[in-house]
C-alpha cells in the first residue's frame, strides 16, 4: 500500500467508525467491541503459537500483569485512597493517568514481565514449553490472589473509568493486523516461520534462536496485555481468576480453528468465537421456551460446546479454516473470478 493510500484509508475508517459509534445499538456495539479485543488477542497470540512455534498458555497471566499495571493508573483517586487501603506509593494512589499511556504502562510491563519468566523455559521445546507456560500463568493468578495488600486479593478491583471504545479498540486491533502483515513479508517475520517450522534449519541458516523467540514473546505480550486492558476498561472490573484457563482455552480455540500461522485465520477464529460465546452464554443462564416450558440453567454449555467444535475442526481440517493461506488481493480477485464463473454458468 503506497502511502498516499493512507490518506483515503483512514479517514474512511475514521468514518465508519463514527457511524458506527453514533448509531449502532448497545448489545451490537459490545459486540463489536468484544470481536475487536478478542481480534488482538488471536493475531498477537498466533505470533508465538503460529509463526514461531512456541505454544503458550501463558497469555492469561501477562494480561492480568497488564491488566493491574494499567489499573493502578487509570483508578479514581477518590476510590484508591478512601475504599481501597492498598500499600502503593503514593504517586500512583494521588494520581488519575489519563487511558493512552497507561495502556502503553501496562503494555510494556505485561512484555517484559512475560518475556523475563519466559526466558528460562526457551530451552524447553514442544508439550515442556506448552506446560511450563502454563505454570506460569497458573503462578501469577496464586500470587496476585495471595497479595492482598497490593492487589485486594481475589475481590480484585472495581470503579474502572469506561474507557474502552471502538475507537481505541480497532485502531489498535488494525494496526496490530497491519503491522503483522507487514512484518509477515519481511525478514523478522520469515525468520520466525523458518524458526517455527525447523529450527536446525534456522540455526543453520544463521538465525539467532534465543532472540528471535526473545523478539516473538515480547512483542506478542505487549499486545497481549493491551487487549487484556481494553477488555477490563470494557467490563469495568478486574478479577484474577477471570484470567484462568477458561480464557486461556478460548483464545487458543480461536487460532486453532482459524488456522495456526494465519493472521486472517485468527482474526475468522476471533468472529466465530465471539459470537458462539454470547449465543450460547444467555442459553446458559436458563430461559423460557415461548411461554411453553422453561428450559433449566445449563451451566458449563458454552465450553462444552466449544470443545466439540474443536474437535470437529482437528478432525475435519487439522490446519483450521485457513491453514497458513492469509486473504490477499490475489486470493480475493480468485474468489470474484469463481463467482462470475458461477453466474455465467
Amino acid at each position: 500500500m503506497g502511502y498516499s493510500k493512507f490518506f483515503i484509508v483512514i479517514p474512511g475508517l475514521a468514518f465508519i467508525f463514527y457511524l458506527l459509534d453514533q448509531f449502532l445499538p448497545n448489545f451490537w456495539m459490545t459486540l463489536l467491541l468484544l470481536f475487536g479485543i478478542n481480534t488482538i488477542l488471536a493475531v498477537s497470540l498466533n505470533l508465538t503459537n503460529g509463526w514461531a512455534n512456541l505454544f503458550s498458555l501463558g497469555h492469561g497471566g501477562i494480561m492480568l500483569v497488564g491488566g493491574y499495571a494499567a489499573a493502578f493508573l487509570t483508578l479514581p483517586v477518590s476510590f484508591k485512597r478512601d475504599l481501597l487501603d492498598l500499600a502503593l506509593p503514593s504517586f500512583m494512589v494521588n494520581m488519575q493517568a489519563p487511558f493512552l499511556p497507561a495502556l502503553l504502562a501496562g503494555g510494556l510491563l505485561g512484555a517484559a514481565f512475560g518475556t523475563v519468566l519466559a526466558l528460562p523455559a526457551m530451552r524447553l521445546k514442544g508439550l515442556y514449553f506448552l506446560l511450563a507456560t502454563l505454570g506460569f500463568n497458573f503462578i501469577t493468578i496464586t500470587i496476585v490472589e495471595n497479595l492482598p495488600q497490593i492487589t485486594n486479593g481475589p475481590m480484585g478491583l472495581r470503579q474502572f473509568p469506561a474507557h474502552t471504545n471502538i475507537w481505541w479498540v480497532w485502531s489498535i486491533a488494525i494496526l496490530l493486523i497491519y503491522l503483522c502483515f507487514r512484518l509477515r513479508k519481511s525478514f523478522f517475520g520469515r525468520a520466525l516461520i523458518v524458526m517455527g517450522q525447523d529450527q536446525d534449519l534456522a540455526e543453520h541458516l544463521g538465525i539467532n534462536l534465543l532472540k528471535y523467540k526473545v523478539y516473538a514473546f515480547g512483542l506478542s505480550c505487549f499486545f497481549t496485555a493491551m487487549g487484556g486492558i481494553l477488555w477490563i476498561h470494557l467490563i469495568l472490573n478486574l478479577y484474577p481468576k477471570v484470567f484462568g484457563i477458561h480464557l486461556v482455552f478460548n483464545v487458543v480455540t480461536m487460532i486453532v480453528i482459524g488456522g495456526l500461522g494465519s493472521i486472517s485465520g485468527a482474526i475468522i477464529g476471533a468472529a466465530i468465537i465471539t459470537g458462539f460465546v454470547e449465543i450460547l452464554s444467555p442459553i446458559e443462564e436458563g430461559f423460557s421456551f415461548f411461554g411453553l416450558f422453561e428450559v433449566p440453567r445449563l451451566l458449563g454449555l458454552t465450553t462444552l460446546m466449544l470443545s466439540a467444535a474443536l474437535i470437529t475442526i482437528l478432525i475435519l481440517r487439522p490446519a483450521g479454516i485457513m491453514g497458513r493461506k492469509e486473504f490477499d488481493r490475489s486470493s480475493i480477485r480468485r474468489i470474484l473470478g469463481a463467482l462470475r464463473l458461477k453466474t455465467k454458468e
